[in-house]
């Protein structure tokens, strides 16, 4: 071979070893962002060709394909529990697109995540096409039913998460008002965009899960936060005697901090008597005379606040707010002011508090299978931090108790087992200014008969009104119960 022949054999052969690596490159490394970038015109017609994988709740099925015979669109998402999953499922349309699980595990669901590579380098080989996994979700089915029963019951907007304090897994995670995702899932674009347009023409915000995605004020569950810093940074206990009384006037203001009743007619107070009953002038003076502003910062975002997180659904960040100020941070230390947080934060912070001080993360899926039921993948619990040690958690434990004992959450107590929690009156606005009826709220967790630590819960009602942490107590305690004999 002459020198010309062999120096065009060369650059044919570097040509087809380029095009080798760059097929390859597409093929298999990134796979998934081609087959799941919005402006590939074959993902839609591809996406609807074969069966999309299923959602479970336990042994609920909650989201799967169904075949109705299109010739490009072949299969169509249904949802046989309709609005009870609504926000945790969301839909998938070849109209609107996708959110919530559909869209937070689409690859898993497409078969496109990188856990399937291998069966995908088999069904190249075998010309098959390969298929969705399976999402086996830690939700309880019976307990996130009576959950979301117990908020359309309420009358009002509100949202429940449950989780297990030791995993971090979710087995209640409720959203009301709710809708229905069948009608936008609908293969038939003007059936999919009127059921779109209605969804979010309505007045409710059904759509919104208000245990994630908007934030209220927690009101007095936010003494949760302060006691622990008080416990971690000061070195309070139970029995330590607070500061009480009816009144207190911050540095500052001219506003007056009063308790809801007049509850509080002492002087002084062993903090457990002050968190069971509720001293708005106890945690307003101690945050101003006694604890430090990055003291409660740190506490706050040791906790999770601040954070965003995923279940793997998106949740937004909780906030403290402007607490420098005196008067602010007074404001602040009763959960009112610019506080603000999620349902599922409020929940963390009650499992934290069971678990020994230890954070863990929250988590919704427990399982990943593939189109023949063989496990892919299984969730592990992750920590997010030692928040407490177990001497300071347990100080934690015997003030939350006094709540459910002999406090402002009796509604909450479950025979034969020990409760602790907190209750907590928010009030709010209006964006014009104007008064509106109080939130509610109720944080807790229930041990099992052995002590050990069951499961937690946070309860929201928003704009309840008259005895809405009371109503939120009896909510937490029907289904902590339900969890626990089920």
């Amino acid at each position: 071979m002459n020198r010309a022949l062999r120096r065009m054999a060369i650059v044919v052969l570097a040509m087809f070893a380029l095009l080798l690596a760059q097929v390859t490159r597409v093929q298999f490394i990134d796979h998934d962002f081609y087959a799941n970038n919005q402006y590939n015109g074959r993902v839609l017609i591809d996406q609807y060709s074969v069966p999309r994988g299923s959602i479970y709740a336990g042994d609920t099925l909650i989201a799967h394909s169904v075949d109705v015979g299109g010739s490009q669109l072949r299969y169509q998402r249904e949802y046989p529990e309709s609005s009870t999953y609504a926000n945790i499922t969301g839909f998938i349309s070849p109209t609107i697109g996708m959110n919530n699980l559909e869209q937070a595990e689409n690859p898993v669901l497409t078969g496109e995540d990188s856990r399937f590579f291998f069966q995908r380098v088999r069904d190249t080989f075998t010309g098959e096409e390969t298929l969705g996994g399976d999402l086996i979700l830690s939700i309880d089915p019976d307990v996130h039913q009576a959950a979301y029963q117990a908020l359309a019951d309420s009358g009002v907007r509100g949202g429940i998460v449950m989780m297990e304090p030791q995993t971090g897994a979710v087995v209640a995670q409720a959203s009301y008002p709710s809708w229905d995702p069948n009608e936008v899932a609908s293969n038939d674009s003007a059936v999919a965009q009127e059921a779109w347009d209605a969804l979010n023409d309505d007045d409710a915000d059904p759509g919104v899960d208000r245990t994630r995605s908007n934030h209220a004020a927690p009101g007095s569950t936010f003494k949760t936060v302060v006691s622990a810093a008080l416990i971690r940074e000061l070195g309070f206990e139970a029995d330590t005697m607070v500061p009480a009384g009816n009144r207190y006037e911050p540095p500052n203001t001219q506003h007056v901090i009063t308790n809801a009743s007049d509850q509080c007619p002492e002087s002084e107070l062993p903090l457990r008597e002050a968190f069971a009953r509720s001293c708005n002038t106890t945690f307003a003076q101690l945050c101003v005379d006694q604890l430090e502003p990055d003291q409660l910062r740190g506490m706050a975002r040791d906790l999770g606040m601040g954070e965003e997180f995923a279940t793997p659904l998106p949740t937004v960040a909780s906030d403290l707010g402007d607490i420098d100020d005196p008067a602010l941070r007074a404001q602040s230390c009763i959960g009112q002011q610019d506080v603000r947080m999620t349902v599922m934060q409020n929940a963390m912070i009650a499992a934290t508090v069971a678990n020994d001080g230890q954070r863990m993360e929250p988590n919704t899926v427990s399982e990943v299978r593939d189109s023949e039921g063989n496990t892919m993948d299984r969730q592990s619990s992750s920590r997010a931090g030692q928040v407490l040690t177990a001497a300071e958690s347990q100080q934690m434990e015997l003030i939350m108790r006094a709540v459910v004992e002999d406090g402002t959450g009796t509604n909450a107590a479950i025979d034969s087992h020990v409760v602790g929690g907190k209750t907590g009156t928010a009030e709010n606005t209006d964006s014009d200014g104007n008064r509106r009826p109080n939130h509610g709220w109720f944080i807790g967790w229930a041990q099992d008969s052995d002590d050990s630590p069951a499961i937690a819960i946070a309860v929201y009602l928003a704009n309840y009104g008259e005895n809405a942490s009371s109503e939120a107590a009896d909510i937490a305690g029907d289904l902590m119960e339900r969890y626990l004999t089920d």
